[in-house]
């Protein structure tokens, strides 16, 4: 059994270092990350089934394989754009992250649920059988899965160097019961391949950004941090994205000296998100008393350190902080007479809870009585496309619901200045720019005036569409809207009505699932199978939704996501076991899978309830781990559930955990799919909650009429 738990080890710690360097570098959000998760789901189902007809292979050639695999995924990970001709920072199609998905991360799960299956049978074929065999191979796993988890999120979510990990599958070798020459042989390839890819990964990295020189290059636990240079101007890149260039001089003047046109004397500054020297040496050309700077991401500390430019004695106004801005606004009782945000798009989730109302709302409780909040989002000063114009619209609508005052300057990144005590005029921002008579080398009164410029705002003005929806935590609108603006260049003909989008999305799922109730026809095995089949698909869904709920709270999802997805597997492990333990002492009764259900219903119902307290708690990581956990468990017990009654069926012992397992596993395919592609951006995440406890429940009522009819 002890080969279950290192290969549950290694498949972890390979599954998260590879969904997280395929979102970095390539799909940029978290959806495309839980997709792509879907996929080694779907082709880890199919590599056990396939594995219990083909070919046997030992361990040691299965660990060969793996290492290979490993290798080639995070190589082509990081050159695949350069396929398409598209840079390292730049929003890829939806098209291109569903085939690089298949390609790059396939070849990966396949293996895994390949050498599962073999493992199993070649356990089988050596010891004798025994009913409880087959929970205790999932239990074993998830074991070896949870352990990889907490490793990954403890000690190894610093990684520099992704191909490290082509060394783990040598533990599948070294642990097992037979250590043969041709063994050794096989360490000695995989100690060979990962050492050359290793030394080869800054060829492989300068290549991924189209020749650059890395100058500065950091793993942290919220993603990498890159500073390159090409053709004499150094870009930054943090957590996948662009986020600033040495030309931001001319941007940053304009961005700084705008906001603080809108207020009388700032005194106490709060600058969130990236940092960087060009924008305090803005702002310490005013006397301020103090200014701090927020981000969650530690390697600004180490880069500001090195590329200081800053006068020593202004430095002393400067404080620098090392925590996530919303945590760290709501424990901070300050109020502060400026707050800049330097984050421009709510491009995924962890940069969309910076545009919701809850944020927004957050910032407002912060602000002195007459300070001001002033961010930027892209747009256009001329021309502001329908697409643009519904994502301009969502973000102001979202503003207005929070501040009285908002105060707009049109270009193609528009700087919206907010306040909740007085209105902003154009003359007065005119007129407290030029008297500070502040020096700069780009920015000009004329300039300044051209922006403000009253028939622009009056276009935009007239552009925005009041009914477009407001942006929140739990219904990204935001984000969904730029995404739309994203898939708009690859695909011109692109046209979703939001609205209808989602009344269509209700419709189609609840057609879908009431047939369900009506499946009195199928045999006992087909619908034990479907069983298993929708608790994959409940427990990958709900996952999903705590995955972005656990986003949206704290921002540290690829750091911490090993934790969440160990707990759950620690649950599952703990479900199969114990579950598995009570069918064994006591036969299984077929009214008890309908409290089973019932059980899930109130599991998925607390959640809903919740969730709306989420915002008074501080110590809320602790509650998503005990729902993660929770669900596991949960999704553990349908194993040895099944597993008995498909016994009682007299079906093929040999075939049993292998066919759950891949059940199991195509339902939770079909619910990241779902959930991350159409449920949490058009139906936001109380509203998906609430349809998976419908289908839930549709189960639920199936076994009870089972129950009365005798069918199994």
């Amino acid at each position: 059994m002890v080969i279950f738990v290192f290969l549950g080890l290694v498949s972890s710690l390979v599954q998260l270092v590879i969904l997280r360097e395929f979102t970095f570098s390539i799909a940029k959000n978290e959806f495309s990350f839980v997709l792509s998760a879907g996929f080694w789901i779907l082709f880890c189902s199919l590599g056990s089934l396939i594995g219990k007809r083909a070919k046997k292979l030992g361990a040691s050639s299965l660990s060969v394989l793996m290492a290979s695999f490993f290798c080639f995924t995070v190589c082509f990970i990081h050159l695949a754009k350069l396929l398409v001709g598209l840079a390292y920072y730049e929003a890829a199609s939806l098209g291109f992250i569903l085939v690089s998905s298949i390609i790059l991360i396939g070849p990966n799960s396949f293996l895994v649920g390949y050498s599962f299956s073999r493992f199993s049978n070649e356990y089988l074929e050596n010891n004798a059988f025994s009913k409880g065999i087959f929970a205790q191979f999932f239990g074993y796993e998830a074991v070896g899965f949870f352990l990889g988890g907490i490793l990954f999120s403890l000690f190894l979510s610093k990684y520099r160097n992704p191909f490290y990990f082509a060394f783990l599958p040598a533990i599948v070798i070294i642990f097992s019961k037979k250590i043969k020459i041709k063994n050794i042989s096989w360490l000695l390839t995989i100690v060979f391949l990962g050492s050359v890819l290793v030394f080869s990964f800054p060829a492989i990295l300068k290549q991924e950004f189209m020749g650059a020189d890395i100058l500065f290059y950091r793993g942290s636990s919220y993603g990498p941090f890159v500073l390159a240079r090409k053709s004499g101007v150094e870009s930054l890149y943090a957590n996948g994205v662009l986020t600033a260039t040495s030309e931001d001089k001319a941007w940053n003047e304009e961005f700084i000296h705008t906001g603080f046109s809108a207020v009388d004397e700032p005194k106490n500054i709060l600058f969130i998100g990236p940092y960087f020297t060009g924008h305090l040496e803005e702002i310490l050309k005013y006397n301020i008393d103090s200014v701090e700077c927020i981000d969650a991401n530690p390697a600004f500390l180490d880069l500001s350190a090195g590329w200081n430019r800053l006068n020593p004695l202004d430095t002393k106004k400067i404080n620098f902080f090392v925590d996530d801005p919303r945590l760290y606004i709501r424990k901070n009782n300050k109020k502060y007479d400026c707050i800049f945000m330097n984050i421009a798009v709510p491009s995924s989730l962890a940069f969309n809870r910076y545009f919701s109302r809850e944020f927004f709302g957050l910032i407002r409780e912060h602000l002195d009585q007459k300070g001001i909040f002033c961010f930027y989002i892209p747009s256009k000063r001329d021309i502001l496309s329908p697409q643009f114009s519904r994502f301009n619209s969502c973000i102001i609508n979202t503003l207005n619901s929070v501040f009285k005052n908002i105060f707009f300057v049109p270009s193609d990144s528009m700087i919206i200045i907010a306040s909740d005590s007085k209105p902003i005029f154009d003359y007065e921002l005119v007129k407290n720019f030029s008297e500070r008579k502040i020096p700069l080398d780009y920015f000009t009164i004329y300039q300044f005036k051209d922006n403000l410029d009253p028939s622009h705002r009056t276009y935009i003005a007239i552009m925005l569409d009041k009914k477009i929806g407001i942006n929140s935590d739990f219904y990204p609108r935001g984000f969904l809207y730029y995404s739309l603006l994203e898939q708009k260049r690859f695909y011109p003909q692109l046209s979703i009505n939001i609205e209808k989008a989602r009344y269509w999305i209700i419709v189609a799922f609840i057609m879908c699932i009431l047939p369900l109730s009506l499946f009195i026809f199928l045999s006992k095995k087909k619908y034990l199978l479907l069983s298993v089949s929708t608790v994959g698909f409940t427990s990958f869904g709900l996952s999903s939704l705590l995955f972005m709920i656990f986003q949206v709270y704290s921002g540290a999802l690829f750091w911490k996501m090993g934790v969440l997805v160990g707990l759950f597997m620690l649950g599952l492990a703990c479900g199969a076991f114990l579950i598995n333990l009570m069918v064994l002492e006591k036969s299984f009764k077929r009214q008890n899978l309908f409290y089973f259900y019932v059980t899930w219903v109130l599991f998925i119902l607390s959640l809903v309830a919740a969730i709306k307290s989420f915002r008074k708690i501080f110590y809320l990581e602790i509650i998503f781990y005990i729902y993660a956990c929770i669900s596991g468990f949960l999704t553990g017990a349908v194993y040895p559930i099944t597993t008995s009654l498909l016994l009682e069926s007299k079906n093929a012992p040999k075939n049993i955990s292998i066919t759950i397992y891949a059940a199991d596993l195509a339902g939770a395919f079909l619910g990241t799919c779902i959930f991350s592609i159409f449920f949490i951006p058009f139906l936001g995440i109380s509203l998906s909650l609430i349809l998976l406890t419908l289908l839930v429940s549709v189960f639920a009522l199936r076994s009870v009429f089972s129950w009365f009819n005798q069918k199994y």
